[in-house]
């Protein structure tokens, strides 16, 4: 099982130190989604939603992948997106 750091990917993305961001709320909803808020010095700064695990028909557990958003900065200016596979930890 790989580690994908998703706070090192974002600070890459915005050309920052990776202890510049942290992690201002991680909300859940259900089983398949989570959103997690970023900051910067108290002002948010960043939304990074984890889809899945998104399986398609007929695939087994761990055959899936993770779908990810990231927007940075105000609103939907800058968005980006990425997909894992589902063996892989997220973390935060």
């Amino acid at each position: 099982m790989a580690k994908w750091d998703a706070r090192q990917w974002l600070a890459d993305m915005m050309g920052l130190p990776q202890e510049d961001l942290s992690v201002r709320s991680i909300d859940r909803y259900g089983e398949t989604e989570t959103q997690v808020r970023y900051e910067q010095g108290g002002t948010a700064v960043a939304r990074l939603t984890v889809t899945g695990p998104v399986r398609e028909m007929l695939q087994k557990e761990g055959q899936g992948r993770w779908e990810i958003k990231a927007q940075i900065g105000a609103g939907t200016a800058q968005v980006h997106r990425l997909e894992l596979p589902e063996t892989d930890e997220i973390v935060y």
